[in-house]
């Protein structure tokens, strides 16, 4: 049995399972607003916690590349992600009929590096579909991600990319879905 680091015990088995866990430095610095309670340090914050009690060093810790915008376009829509790339603070008044369709504004607002941060999440989640499908490892963590509420054609929930269908549109490609 292997036990060398980049592996967890986990089950009843006491096997030990390869963890990539997907993490970006950059993605505790972007910022939705005041008031807002969607707050990405909290992701740095997990991740200073994952050093401080020793956990990196039995994962494999990954800087996700980011999401392409045709692997966004597996799911979302073409003009809503060109939308999200083109987007800025500066832009917003300018595009006030494109933030209703798009249902951007409130829940989820306009900031700076709104669409590096969405490569970046979805990114991670691809990233660790991919390792799944490849067998490279046995677990796939990306904290960042789970931002699930996006809908194909607009932002909802705070999120503005389903990065979870996107990761699960990776996953069928490797694995059948069987329904019962």
């Amino acid at each position: 049995m292997d036990s060398g680091g980049n592996s967890l015990p986990s089950g009843a088995d006491g096997v030990k399972r390869k963890v990539s866990y997907f993490y970006d430095p950059e993605v505790g610095n972007y910022y939705y607003g005041q008031g807002h309670p969607m707050k990405p340090h909290r992701i740095r914050m997990t991740h200073a916690l994952l050093a401080h009690y020793g956990l990196l060093q039995h994962m494999q810790v990954l800087k996700p590349f980011p999401a392409r915008d045709r692997d966004l376009c597996r799911f979302h829509a073409d003009d809503y992600v060109s939308f999200l790339r083109s987007i800025t603070p500066e832009t917003q008044q300018d595009q006030l009929r494109q933030l209703k369709r798009f249902n951007v504004g409130e829940d989820c607002p306009v900031f700076d590096g709104l669409y590096s941060f969405c490569q970046t999440y979805a990114g991670g989640s691809v990233g660790g579909s991919v390792k799944l499908n490849h067998g490279l490892c046995d677990i796939a963590v990306n904290w960042a991600g789970g931002l699930h509420h996006a809908k194909k054609c607009e932002a909802s929930g705070f999120c503005y990319v389903n990065d979870i269908v996107l990761a699960i549109l990776e996953l069928l490609k490797q694995h059948e879905v069987c329904l019962v």
